[in-house]
Formats: C-alpha cells, sequence, structure tokens
C-alpha cells in the first residue's frame, strides 16, 4: 500500500526555494552546521504545522447522516479489503517459514546437495520479498 500525495503546488513551491534562500543568505557566514539547524528547525515547522491543518476524514462528525453513512461504508470496504490481503500474505509467510523450516532440518540431517535447495528456497523468499516490497511501494 503506497502512499499518495498530492501534486506540489508551484507557487507553495516557489514560497518554499524563497525561504530556504532567505535562510541560507542569513546564515551564511555562520556555516553549514548552523544553516544546516536553522533549515531543520523551518521543515520540522512546516510539518509540524501541516499535520496541524490536515484534515482527516471521519474524524470531525458530519451533521449529515448520509455523509456519515457513505464514510462507514468506504471504510468498512478498505478495512475488508485490507484484512483479505493481510490474511492472503500471511499464509504466504507461514508456507514459505516452513518451507524454509523443511529446507533446515534436510540440511541437520547431514544430507547434501551442494546447496541446490538453499539456494531454491533463497530464490523463492527473494522472489516473495521483491514483489511484497514492490506492492508496498517505497519507504520513508
Amino acid at each position: 500500500m503506497g502512499m499518495q500525495t498530492a501534486p506540489i503546488d508551484p507557487v507553495e513551491r516557489d514560497l518554499a526555494a524563497a525561504q530556504l534562500d532567505d535562510i541560507v543568505a542569513a546564515n551564511r557566514e555562520r556555516g553549514w552546521a548552523t544553516c544546516k539547524e536553522v533549515v531543520l528547525a523551518w521543515h520540522l515547522e512546516a510539518v509540524a504545522n501541516a499535520r496541524a491543518e490536515a484534515s482527516v476524514p471521519g474524524l470531525a462528525r458530519s451533521q449529515d447522516p448520509v455523509v456519515e453513512e457513505a464514510l462507514s461504508r468506504f471504510y468498512h470496504r478498505h478495512r475488508c479489503t485490507t484484512v483479505r490481503r493481510l490474511k492472503a500474505e500471511n499464509l504466504e509467510l507461514q508456507r514459505k517459514l516452513i518451507d524454509a523450516v523443511a529446507c533446515a532440518r534436510f540440511y541437520e540431517t547431514g544430507a547434501a546437495d551442494a546447496g541446490e535447495r538453499a539456494h531454491s528456497m533463497l530464490a523463492s523468499l527473494e522472489r516473495y520479498a521483491g514483489a511484497t516490497a514492490t506492492k508496498a511501494g517505497p519507504s520513508n
């Protein structure tokens, strides 16, 4: 599940660029460490303000029962979809764990196959990990 973001408004970008230019100009003689701290404080304040101003649907109760019913159905659908996906992923992970334990037990007995079983198991796990990472999207 990747996080979706709104497109960047060019005016907001220009304002941020101008603010950064001012920060750099005002702190040029103080060195990079001071400039970095000022930029970091500016960024964290902007993030805190954005979070404070963000509207979370369903958090503030609507007076309109139709809106409430629509939101309730919307969230119920997404919860059900998420639970189904998580159950399927959990079953797949359990199967992979059972296969990995069987592979370890094979080698524990002293059997040797020049690593073919281990190679096959690792390839399977890497494919699963790659597919899961692709579904999740980039993490920040």
